[in-house]
């Protein structure tokens, strides 16, 4: 993205001028290329660019009469040599750098023809979106990595239930953790204010120990106080929301596609679509069936996790449906239950 200007880290640049703030966003197309392991392609910026060295998604500025997917298309085949064959658009969000703010068009390439090579001169590298091994990162890429490094499994804690809220912190986390789960909801409505703020807290210090991430169900001041990575919102309080919460994280419940859209125009990161299946905890809304799934996820850009009435065993079908993953209570992704 030679045209894009440089990135908050810079710390020479001059401030923005009324000119500037009056402008409109820069459009740019950006390229998402992932391999078979889920390795991201990104490419370092040359000497000759604005942000020399900071590495990026590949793509660039949207020039005149042209279509964003046709600028993604162009700029991945003159930076690394690639012919897109399908585009896929993803996900639009705006990024404000000290003299200019960007939107930023996000596109998934399912198929391309060609071996990556820096046609520029620049280096290349596949690398885990949840951890690059290399840097700096250009800012502007930041929600975009952190969405790819998505994990197809998200638990939900719900230890407040059962009343089983010190063998959780004592036992049941460190066995989700030690399992691999890397993504977590703290929903603890039975607690009390000052009960559900102690436990997230302990929550996410341990959770982010192993490079876990954890959204906190409720309001946005919960989550900022317990240090979470996010928050998430109910069905119910994404309907009442004006703006996107302003955490780095949010994803929102949603029964039907219009609360998907309404998630997605608020600039929600990924949302939870359910009941997939009749449960009691969603005993007011019909079952989408893994059909009516599968037409919301094809529906919006977004990351979808399916949820409700669903066991471990069906994440292979909710993938198949175009679903990240599925959200299931926390004791349902331990192997045997309780270990």
């Amino acid at each position: 993205m030679a045209r894009v200007g440089a990135p908050v880290a810079a710390a020479t640049l001059a401030p923005p001028t009324p000119r500037d703030r009056a402008a409109g966003p820069i459009e740019v197309a950006v390229c998402v290329v992932q391999d078979g392991a889920g390795r991201v392609l990104l490419a370092q910026r040359t000497a000759r660019q604005i942000s020399a060295g900071y590495w990026e998604l590949p793509g660039g500025k949207i020039d005149a009469g042209e279509t964003a997917a046709q600028a993604a298309a162009r700029e991945l085949h003159e930076e690394a040599g690639l012919e897109a064959e399908a585009l896929a658009p993803w996900i639009v969000y705006e990024h404000a750098f000290p003299t200019r703010r960007v939107r930023l068009h996000f596109f998934r390439v399912a198929r391309w023809r060609g071996q990556p090579h820096g046609r520029e001169g620049q280096r290349l590298a596949w690398v885990d979106p949840g951890a690059p091994a290399v840097a700096p990162l250009l800012p502007s890429n930041a929600r975009a990595l952190a969405l790819l490094a998505l994990p197809p499994r998200l638990a939900v804690t719900r230890a407040s239930d059962a009343g089983d809220v010190q063998r959780f912190l004592a036992h049941d986390l460190a066995a989700l953790l030690a399992d691999g789960v890397r993504l977590l909801q703290v929903r603890e409505e039975r607690l009390s204010g000052a009960q559900r703020a102690h436990f997230a807290r302990q929550v996410v210090q341990r959770a982010r120990a192993q490079g876990a991430r954890v959204l906190v169900a409720g309001t946005a001041i919960e989550a900022l106080r317990a240090g979470a990575d996010g928050v998430h919102s109910a069905a119910q309080q994404l309907r009442a929301l004006g703006q996107r919460p302003p955490l780095a994280l949010w994803s929102a419940s949603c029964r039907d596609l219009d609360d998907v859209r309404t998630a997605h125009r608020l600039g929600a990161d990924f949302v939870v679509v359910g009941p997939v299946r009749a449960t009691a905890l969603h005993a007011d809304a019909a079952p989408l069936g893994w059909e009516g799934l599968a037409r919301i996820v094809a529906a919006t850009p977004l990351p979808v996790y399916a949820q409700g009435g669903l066991t471990r065993e069906d994440l292979a079908a909710a993938r198949a449906c175009g679903a990240v993953g599925i959200a299931l209570n926390a004791a349902a992704w331990l192997r045997n239950g309780r270990r």
